[in-house]
């Protein structure tokens, strides 16, 4: 190869030739190097300022979808611990509601009671129509050995005769006394790790310990028969002058009482199971105490709770559970069975952890209905258990001092002697809307439906009704109802025939409960007595036509009483001359009444009074209070009444514009130097004459009162 020539210039195989310049590009100058015009400029501006798309499934709403591995604390955990870290903990709890694994809802979220007791029910279902295995055809595994033979035969009785016992004399050496009961109590209490083993159960540490001995020298042995006085037990007592008498845990259990509700093995009967649509009957199982040692409270108005060993029991058919405590299994026994606990029928709830004992029931019945007090329900409870503690350390103290020992310091109230605590009011309250819409009596009708078919039944047929609003009712409903009276309608019998919670006192929230009580078959009233009448006639005459509006006479008297200062010297004698000048006392009724005063008949100790006395007593609350039951009122006529209140307005007023013929006999208050009426007194006089006629009665007197027989013990 010869030498390059030095003065010929390289040539570069791979550099790239530039295109040719065109023609007219030679006069243009410099261009962008971008080629993007604007609107794709602002289309990227846009979809980069937007928010960020979620990713993943998304729901109907924008928001991501359930993921069992990110959402359920459970799947999370496992997730991490199968794929990252093998040590990694995993919660002993409940899935999601929404994860498929929950064993309850199955992913379908949360479940209401009546989509529970369904799923329930199709469960149970599913168990009764399931296919026959192979290993099952033809076996007769589950045959009974008598072949059928007692199941095919005639029916036994019900209850079972009971058996007589006849102790030997080993049994009754073998019996316990009081001092066993002690010793066995103080035993365990002392023990550390039997008081740090139940330290957590609702009952006192010494009733524990008094049932774990009753379980295992009673119960298990079978000698229920011996101790228990039907069902009930109570914690024997020591003599005075016992040394085993100084213990303070045993000697705070001394007289309760503990239940052991067993009905096969106490009455010997046959217990039917509550569902109407199974035919199988109640088979025991366990008892709460069994296990987990724990007793069931019973509350009472007498003294400290009473302590319940609870059966569990299984249907033999449809294998579901109940307690033998609960209402449903109570009345299907025999009533002289289940009087033997303590506690109503349906006031037994199945989801209470306590109830309450039928005397306190009774009391609390009243209470509840009338004023709706939950709280001194609550209350009534918590003294019970105050006074019984006093008590016993008052009786623990004085035997000590009486025998000069120093006695050990008695038992705290709170958390020893008592370690559960009665239901708060809301509970109680609750408890009552339980019970009350309970269908667990004998005639399988609630409280709530026989109160109200008993309102429904309420008839009136040419009588008088009278209808109203009352606002002191609404404290005893939660104000989420938004109501602000109670619509009311009573008859002339006393009974109430229709109730409405309304939001305003407009007819329009009233008027679908009035034109569905008209529509009653048997409901046809003559006159009606009302606040507000003659407003709201036009409504009244046509759902009802026919019927006659009265205006009430407390209202009418009331708008003008309401208007006087109450603590003027002549305000009660101003509002008795009121009354006068409204209605007068039927004259053979005040002959009879005066008659009876003069003689001492109506005296128990058979005073006679004198007219000055009865003078005295007209002119005080005494006369109105105590003999206007004996009195018919006969109303005055509507001129009457508007020339009785212009003479009442001018002998209590103080000025007057005409003194010439209707002069001022009214005086200021001595003490306040203040007149008897206010500014708002002349309009509510001008008002009520305009009303007078509607004030008078519409039917005779005789069917305007109802005549009350005096007792046969009477004197007059």
């Amino acid at each position: 190869m010869s030498a390059a020539n030095p003065q010929q210039p390289l040539v570069n195989p791979y550099a790239k030739q530039r295109p040719a310049v065109a023609h007219n590009e030679v006069n243009v100058g410099r261009q962008s190097q971008q080629r993007i015009g604007n609107q794709h400029k602002r289309k990227y501006k846009l979809v980069g300022s937007s928010p960020k798309k979620k990713k993943g499934q998304q729901t109907l709403f924008g928001a991501n979808a359930f993921d069992a591995a990110k959402d359920c604390v459970v799947c999370h955990a496992r997730h991490i611990r199968d794929n990252y870290l093998s040590t990694h903990r995993v919660p002993n709890r409940s899935h999601h509601v929404l994860c498929s694994r929950n064993s309850k809802t199955h992913g379908k979220g949360e479940l209401s009671g009546t989509q529970l007791a369904t799923l329930e029910d199709n469960k149970r279902y599913k168990s009764l129509t399931r296919p026959i295995e192979e290993g099952e055809k033809g076996s007769a595994k589950h045959l009974p050995r008598d072949g059928g033979a007692a199941f095919f035969g005639p029916r036994k009785s019900i209850l079972k005769p009971m058996t007589t016992m006849t102790t030997t004399a080993s049994e009754s050496q073998e019996s316990l006394t009081a001092i066993d009961f002690c010793k066995g109590v103080s035993n365990m209490v002392s023990d550390p790790a039997f008081a740090a083993k139940h330290k957590s159960k609702s009952a006192p540490l010494a009733m524990v310990a008094f049932a774990n001995l009753v379980q295992k020298k009673i119960i298990e042995p079978k000698k229920t028969n011996q101790y228990f006085d039907g069902l009930v037990m109570q914690v024997p007592s020591l003599a005075a002058d016992d040394e085993f008498n100084n213990n303070p845990h045993y000697h705070s259990i001394i007289g309760q009482k503990l239940y052991y509700v067993d009905w096969i093995r106490q009455h010997n009967v046959d217990v039917p199971c509550p569902d109407a649509t199974c035919g199988g009957s109640l088979q025991n199982d366990r008892t709460n105490f069994s296990k987990n040692k724990t007793l069931f409270p019973i509350f009472s108005l007498e003294d400290t709770p009473s302590w319940c060993v609870v059966q569990s029991m299984c249907c033999n058919c449809c294998k579901r559970t109940f307690s033998a405590n609960e209402g449903e299994v109570l009345v299907n026994l025999p009533d002289y069975i289940a009087e033997a606990y303590p506690v109503d029928t349906q006031c037994a709830l199945p989801n209470c952890a306590s109830h309450l004992s039928r005397n306190a029931t009774e009391v609390f019945s009243s209470i509840m209905l009338t004023y709706g007090n939950g709280e001194l329900c609550s209350k009534l409870l918590y003294n019970t258990i105050n006074r019984s503690h006093i008590r016993r350390l008052k009786a623990y103290y004085s035997r000590a001092k009486s025998l000069e020992k120093k006695p050990a310091n008695y038992v705290e109230k709170d958390s020893v002697f008592i370690k559960t605590y009665p239901p708060s009011g809301d509970t109680m309250r609750d408890m009552f809307d339980d019970a009350s819409s309970s269908r667990s009596n004998p005639w399988r009708i609630s409280d709530f439906d026989r109160h109200t078919r008993e309102i429904q039944s309420v008839n009136c047929i040419g009588g008088v009704f009278a209808q109203d609003h009352t606002f002191e009712t609404i404290k005893n409903y939660n104000k989420k109802l938004g109501a602000k009276a109670a619509w009311t309608v009573g008859t002339g019998t006393g009974e109430i025939a229709a109730v409405a919670l309304v939001p305003t006192t407009k007819t329009k929230d009233f008027s679908h409960a009035a034109a569905q009580l008209m529509k009653r078959p048997k409901f046809n009233p003559g006159v009606m007595y009302s606040d507000t009448w003659p407003n709201k006639d036009v409504f009244w005459s046509i759902i009802c036509p026919g019927v006659e509006g009265r205006l009430g006479l407390f209202h009418y008297e009331q708008r003008i009483v309401c208007t006087l200062r109450k603590k003027h010297v002549d305000c009660y004698e101003a509002i008795t001359d009121l009354l006068s000048c409204l209605y007068v006392h039927h004259a053979p009724d005040y002959e009879k009444l005066l008659s009876a005063l003069k003689d001492g008949s109506l005296s128990s100790k058979g005073h006679k009074c004198t007219s000055d006395e009865i003078a005295d007593m007209k002119g005080s609350k005494i006369f109105r209070k105590r003999y206007s039951k004996y009195l018919r009122k006969q109303l005055h006529s509507a001129e009457t009444i508007v020339q009785n209140l212009d003479d009442w307005f001018c002998k209590y007023k103080v000025t007057s514009s005409d003194p010439d013929t209707r002069p001022a006999r009214g005086r200021l208050d001595p003490v306040r130097m203040v007149s008897l009426f206010t500014p708002e007194t002349k309009t509510a006089v001008e008002n009520c004459k305009l009303k007078a006629k509607h004030l008078t009665d519409a039917l005779p007197l005789k069917d305007m009162c109802d005549e009350i027989a005096p007792n046969p013990n009477s004197k007059h």
